[in-house]
């Protein structure tokens, strides 16, 4: 089970090679399509031993090494006009500190 850090909500603690569960809101697309929001995830632990992967509500993420790696979460506000030009715009960032124990 993984446990936010005490004092702030964008750090968590989790086991090595545990899943953890980080929420995502992604705001409603409008109906009729051409306006939706997307989740761009980077890691800063460049080896094949962490991991993340899409959920429904947010991203899973993992590592089977221990130590302190963060991951940039990006929302992006993407619109499509009806001449195929499409036009992408940050709707908000957040960085999360996650402390992987064994």
């Amino acid at each position: 089970m993984a446990l936010p850090v005490s004092g702030t909500e964008h750090a968590y603690t989790a086991q090595k090679g545990e899943w953890l569960f980080i929420p995502v809101s992604l705001p409603e697309a409008k109906i009729g399509g051409g306006d939706f929001y997307n989740l761009k995830v980077e890691l800063d632990a460049h080896d094949e031993r962490t991991e993340y992967t899409l959920v429904n509500g947010g991203v899973k993420v993992r590592s089977e090494n221990t130590g302190i790696f963060k991951v940039l979460l990006s929302v992006n506000h993407v619109t499509k006009s009806s001449c195929a030009g499409v036009e992408v715009k940050q709707y908000s960032d957040d960085e999360i500190q996650i402390h992987v124990i064994e």
